[in-house]
Formats: C-alpha cells, sequence, structure tokens
C-alpha cells in the first residue's frame, strides 16, 4: 500500500471515531435532557400522603366487659341463730388465719334448752339401766326354765322307758298266751278227730254186734264234751288276740313336761325389745344435744379460710336474727373478677382463655388473668325477686377471671374493665384495617415501590380485630404503605411525596 492510501486510511478511521464519539456524546445529552424533563413533570403531579412501615405486631380478637373485684374465698359470715353479738375480736383490715375466733354471739335460750337435753339425757341412761336389769332378770328366768324342762324331760323318759317295758312285756306275754292257746286247740282238735275216729269204729263193731250200743253213747258224749272245749277255746283265743291288740295300741298315758320356756322367751324378747328402743331414744337425745351444742359453739363465730377482714356488719350488743350479715372475709393472695356476659359473647368465652382486667380510669396500667368459669346457665337479673321475671328482663351469663398473680390494689367490690382475649397472633405481620382494599374477593394494598410510585400489592388476609389485620402474605417487614388520601384516587404508578404535616403530628405523638 502507498503512503497515500495509508494516510487517506488513518483519517477515515479517525473519521469514523470522531463521528461515533459526537453520536454517543448527543444521545447521552437528549436522554438526560429526556430524564430531567420526566422528573420535573412527575414533580409537578406527585402526590402527598402518609406512609406507613410494615412492622410485625400483634392481632386480637377479644370482648370487652365490666366486672366486680373479689378476693378469692370471699364470703360473708351469716348469724346461724337469732341471739347477740358478745365481743368482735377483730378489725377490718386485720389479717386472719383459718380457725382463728371472729365473733362471739350469746343465745340464753339456746343455753337453757341444751341444759335441759342433758337431763332428758340422764333420764334415758336411768331407764335404759333399769332395762338392762330387766334383760338380765329375763335371761335368768329363761335358764331357770330351760333347766326344769331338762330335768322333767329326763324324768318323762324314765316313766316313758318304764311304760315301754312294762307293755313289751304284757305284749310279750300275750303272745306266749296266744301261743299256747293255739296249741290247746290243736290238741282238742287232735282228740275230737281221734274220738269221731273211735266212733266209726264202734259204730262198724255195733253193727256187727261186737259192742253194747251204750258204749257207743259214750264216745259220743265225749266228742260233744271236747268240741264244747274246742270252742271255749276259740272264745279264749279271741280274747287273748284282742288283750295282744290292746296292750300294742296301748297309748302311754303320761302327762308331758311342761315347758316356760317359751313364755321366757317372748318375756326375754320383749323386755330386750324395750332395752333397744331406749337406746335408740337415748341416741336420738344424744344427737340432739350434739346439734344443740354445735349451734352454741357456732355462737364462736371462726374463720374458715387464711385471709383478710373486709368488713364488720355489727358491734357488740346488737340484738341479730338468724342469717344477718356478721362479717365479711377474703383471701388477699387470690384475686378474682365476677362476670356478668351477655349470651352472645358467653357463646365465645371458655375456661383458660387470657384476659387483661383494667381498673377504670386514666393512665391504667393493665393486670393479665385467665379465665377460670363460665356458667352454662343463663340467670336474669329479676331471678332472686319473688315477682316473676318478665321477657324483656337483660339476661346474663355468670363467669369468673383469677388473676395471675395478686396486685394488692384492686379493691373487693370495685369496678374494672375486662378484656377476654378469644384468638391472638403474636409476631406477625399487622396493618391498619383502612390500608385494605377490596377489589372484587381480593384485597391489596398500596404498596410505595424504590421510584416512589404507587402500586398494587395483592395480601391474603389474616385475623382481624377493631383496628389491625394480620397479612399472612404478600408484605414483608420494612415494606412502605401508602395511606389513601381522601380527596385522591391512588392509580398504579402514581409519585407519592410523604405528607409533611402528618410527619408532624406522628412528631408531636411521639414527643
Amino acid at each position: 500500500m502507498s503512503t497515500l492510501d495509508y494516510q487517506a486510511k488513518r483519517a477515515y478511521q479517525r473519521g469514523v471515531k470522531w463521528l461515533m464519539v459526537m453520536t454517543l456524546f448527543i444521545g447521552v445529552s437528549l436522554a438526560g435532557m429526556a430524564l430531567y424533563y420526566k422528573l420535573q413533570k412527575q414533580d409537578a403531579e406527585a402526590v402527598a400522603a402518609e406512609l406507613q412501615k410494615v412492622e410485625l405486631g400483634t392481632v386480637e380478637n377479644k370482648i370487652s366487659e365490666g366486672g366486680t373485684v373479689e378476693l378469692g374465698g370471699q364470703r360473708t359470715i351469716k348469724s346461724p341463730t337469732e341471739s347477740a353479738v358478745d365481743q368482735i375480736f377483730v378489725q377490718v383490715g386485720d389479717p386472719i388465719t383459718r380457725g382463728q375466733n371472729l365473733i362471739r354471739l350469746r343465745s340464753t335460750e339456746g343455753e337453757n334448752s341444751l341444759l335441759q337435753k342433758q337431763l332428758n339425757i340422764q333420764k334415758q341412761e336411768l331407764a335404759i339401766e333399769r332395762n338392762r336389769q330387766k334383760v338380765e332378770e329375763a335371761q335368768t328366768q329363761l335358764k331357770i326354765a330351760e333347766i326344769n324342762y331338762k330335768n322333767e324331760s329326763e324324768k318323762y323318759q324314765k316313766q316313758v322307758k318304764s311304760k315301754q317295758n312294762e307293755q313289751r312285756i304284757n305284749i310279750q306275754k300275750a303272745q306266749a298266751q296266744i301261743e299256747r292257746q293255739k296249741e290247746k286247740l290243736l290238741e282238742i282238735q287232735a282228740e275230737i278227730d281221734a274220738l269221731n275216729l273211735e266212733l266209726t269204729k264202734s259204730n262198724l263193731l255195733l253193727a256187727r254186734g261186737f259192742i253194747a250200743e251204750t258204749d257207743l253213747a259214750q264216745t259220743k258224749s265225749r266228742i260233744r264234751t271236747e268240741e264244747a272245749n274246742l270252742r271255749n277255746e276259740k272264745l279264749t283265743l279271741k280274747n287273748d288276740i284282742f288283750q295282744l291288740e290292746t296292750y300294742q295300741n296301748e297309748f302311754l298315758d303320761i302327762e308331758l313336761p311342761s315347758s316356760r320356756i317359751l313364755e321366757a322367751e317372748v318375756n326375754l324378747q320383749q323386755v330386750q325389745s324395750e332395752l333397744q328402743q331406749s337406746l335408740s331414744e337415748l341416741q336420738r337425745l344424744k344427737v340432739e344435744y350434739k346439734e344443740e351444742e354445735s349451734k352454741l359453739q357456732n355462737n364462736l363465730v371462726t374463720s374458715p379460710l387464711d385471709g383478710v377482714v373486709l368488713n364488720i356488719n355489727v358491734k357488740p350488743g346488737d340484738g341479730i336474727n338468724r342469717e344477718n350479715n356478721l362479717i365479711t372475709i377474703g383471701d388477699p393472695n387470690q384475686e378474682l373478677v365476677q362476670l356478668q356476659l351477655s349470651t352472645l359473647n358467653a357463646a365465645q368465652v371458655k375456661p383458660n382463655q387470657a384476659a387483661r382486667i383494667t381498673i377504670i380510669g386514666p393512665d391504667s396500667k393493665p393486670f393479665s388473668g385467665r379465665v377460670e368459669r363460665v356458667n352454662r346457665q343463663a340467670v336474669s337479673e329479676n331471678a332472686n325477686s319473688t315477682q316473676s321475671s318478665s321477657s324483656s328482663s337483660p339476661v346474663t351469663v355468670p363467669a369468673t377471671v383469677r388473676l395471675d398473680q395478686p396486685t394488692r390494689v384492686l379493691i373487693p367490690g370495685g369496678q374494672v374493665s375486662v378484656e377476654i382475649i378469644l384468638e391472638q397472633q403474636k409476631d406477625v405481620i399487622a396493618i391498619n384495617i383502612e390500608l385494605i382494599q377490596s377489589e372484587g374477593k381480593s384485597s391489596f394494598v398500596w404498596k410505595l415501590d424504590a421510584n416512589n410510585q404507587v402500586q398494587k400489592q395483592p395480601v391474603t388476609l389474616g385475623l382481624k380485630d377493631l383496628t389491625k389485620v394480620e397479612i399472612k402474605s404478600g408484605l414483608k417487614v420494612g415494606d412502605t404503605l401508602v395511606i389513601p388520601p381522601p380527596d385522591i384516587s391512588l392509580e398504579p404508578g402514581m409519585v407519592i411525596v410523604e405528607e409533611e404535616k402528618d410527619k408532624d403530628k406522628s412528631l408531636d405523638s411521639e414527643s
């Protein structure tokens, strides 16, 4: 390449570079002018609005009720009987212990009644002693009757045995006599049979003429005599058999031993019954005595708990009726609040829910507690009235809140405000409810981007309370939100500047 061509090429390259530099410069200048113009235009169209930083907070669903303070175990002890105040051992504000004497009452009528019951017991004890002696005597009579009956029974048994032996001997004799009589009958019958045979032979001899007819008559006479003897002996046998049967069926005519055991047993049971009745009566009298003694002991009013005296309703010498208020006590180590919930609120309250208790007034510090009890039945304010409650009478549900620690500042009987926490979310992203915008079924907030332009930011809502709402998704801590001005409708892309007046207000509120 010639020197001229080389120089021309270098000149051309320098021209191209210069042209490129100039073009770049002009482009940067135009861009800067456009940016400047845009910023000037945006400053002219910027909207002033309050801003709010996204922070962690607490969202609560709660109900508020008024309640009355009382101490644990607080009660007003009433007079157990009609009497007079004899002595008061404590003063209002005094600490007391369980079983400590508080007030002594006096009842002359009760003392006289106790003395009379004691006399009745002594009389009954004497009656019991007499009845015991009667029982001992009846037991002795029963033993004597048993011994006498035993002796007479032994005597009776001996007589029966003797009679039985005598009867057995007679039977044996009768049986022997019958046997002998039967033998005699057989002998007579044999004799008759022999004579009849002899008569037959004599008739044959007579017919042949060997004997005389007188001989035949003699034989016949003998036969008739033996037959007569046979009939007599048969009759004797019947008599002997009858005699045997008489012996066998003979009744032992022996007087039975007389027994007074049953009479003695009946008498013993009767006196034992009388003794038991007198013992039961003594027991009843002793119960009445104990009750009367207990009433007199009740005249010494003692403390049922460890606590403090809140109020004394009587003074020494006062006459009082049964159920009159005497003294009010309670345990200062336990503080309770009694509530009367509306039925709507009561349906949401459950035992062990957290609660905040505040004295009604400015700058009151809240105290923590928990729901201890919620009644399962609503009551009318006129429930204790003798008149029937009308349908318009207020109906409430009693509930009790127990403070976690005794405050020592709440006054029993005083009114306090109670917030019961139904639901709570701690350390969550929480923003004011007025920041939430609705678009159909969706929710969004106005969020400031890095260019100070407002944008729609969709959010998912969680728990709500009266002023705040939990944001489950869509925001993070540190995001800046725009509070929509009341007189301007925000549009995406609008430039936002923080309203100075609100800053001053926030500074004033912070100070």
